[in-house]
């Protein structure tokens, strides 16, 4: 491993991760950092790293959002996700999407560690019931074409489920940091995906869904 790049909405552990990992591995070159997932796809476009560290709250993309467009596309670069809570919260979905590792951010030593045998093809331990795949392996998964609510991203299937429970697209808005036009585009493009004919119909495919 040469190239790291680092994707996280909060500078202040950017910047710590940054000063940590030169003094600790000055041979790994961070060759670019980003504070959303939308700029972090237009760094990969010019310059692709050889492991990517990605928080998983990154705000109007979410990091399982960002690593399931990076696999879906990408077979070369191995990911590690991050979080600032317990693992378990994130590690089924840093999985799916295609991540090849979850670590703490209160670690960075093991982060490190972990950074490493990425970087060398490996994946890091299992979270509890959870594994990861390697880099080629998690590409065939995620490559392969979705249907139903099954191609929804995580940020559409937290606001379809919550629509399930009831709430308004206000309140999901509220309790999720968004305004209400991005939820509503959000649940526009779940109907698109799915073939749904309304915000009813679309509530009821995804209960289906969790079912079987």
């Amino acid at each position: 491993m040469k190239t790291l790049a680092i994707v996280d909405n909060d500078n202040w552990t950017t910047d710590g991760l940054v000063m940590f990992m030169n003094s600790q591995m000055p041979e790994l070159d961070i060759i670019w950092t980003s504070r959303t997932g939308e700029e972090a796809l237009r760094h990969i476009d010019a310059d692709n790293p050889d492991v990517m560290l990605v928080d998983m709250s990154l705000g109007e993309m979410s990091g399982t959002d960002l690593i399931t467009r990076i696999r879906q596309h990408n077979r070369t670069i191995g990911i590690v996700a991050m979080t600032a809570f317990p693992l378990e919260r994130y590690a089924d979905y840093a999985a799916k999407a295609g991540a090849q590792a979850m670590v703490s951010k209160r670690f960075p030593k093991h982060m490190l560690e972990v950074i490493k045998t990425v970087g060398s093809g490996g994946v890091g331990e299992p979270i509890g019931a959870i594994h990861f795949l390697p880099v080629t392996q998690a590409f065939a998964m995620v490559s392969k074409p979705l249907k139903g609510t099954k191609s929804l991203s995580a940020t559409e299937r937290k606001i379809v489920d919550l629509c399930s429970q009831g709430f308004t697209s206000g309140e999901i808005a509220q309790q999720m940091g968004k305004a209400v036009p991005t939820v509503n585009t959000h649940l526009q493009r779940a109907m698109e995906k799915t073939g749904a004919r309304n915000r009813t119909q679309l509530v009821a495919m995804y209960l289906q869904s969790q079912i079987y």
